[in-house]
């Protein structure tokens, strides 16, 4: 009985590590797992979301360009603040300065969208205060501002 104990706290430890390596990988520009393309897909937006959407901006853009009906509906508006947690504002710093001149590629690009302008003016957000966007498998987008 001792030894499935044993066992049992040997995989749930083993899972839970399991659980902070996508944050690692993506802080540190690894590609995105399944696990977090099946919460991207549920609609949960995490700061691996974040980190992977920086470090991809021109995929992002190409993406974005390929939409033909985005709606308004279909967008999604979030603040990186909501998603930083302890060092993550620190890892967070250190992708935004290693992509500053992307980040103000993807706003010139926004200001030529008029579905995802009208999406931030009805959030009271300005272009320049948006940071990465992730298009997600379905078509819908998440805009993540700072």
């Amino acid at each position: 009985m001792n030894n499935n104990k044993a066992r049992i706290a040997s995989i749930l430890s083993g899972s839970l590590l399991m659980l902070g390596i996508p944050a690692i990988a993506f802080a540190q520009g690894a590609p995105m797992t399944q696990t977090l393309i099946a919460q991207q897909q549920e609609g949960q937006v995490t700061f691996g979301n974040l980190v992977a959407a920086l470090n991809n901006i021109n995929a992002q853009i190409g993406e974005l360009n390929a939409l033909n009906d985005l709606t308004v509906e279909e967008v999604r508006v979030v603040s990186a603040d909501n998603l930083l947690r302890g060092s993550n504002i620190r890892a967070l710093n250190n992708v935004l300065n290693r992509n500053n001149v992307e980040i103000v590629e993807l706003q010139n690009v926004l200001n030529n969208n008029e579905i995802i302008k009208d999406a931030l003016n009805q959030n009271n957000v300005a272009v320049t205060d948006v940071i990465a966007i992730n298009v997600l498998s379905g078509g819908d987008v998440v805009v993540f501002t700072r």
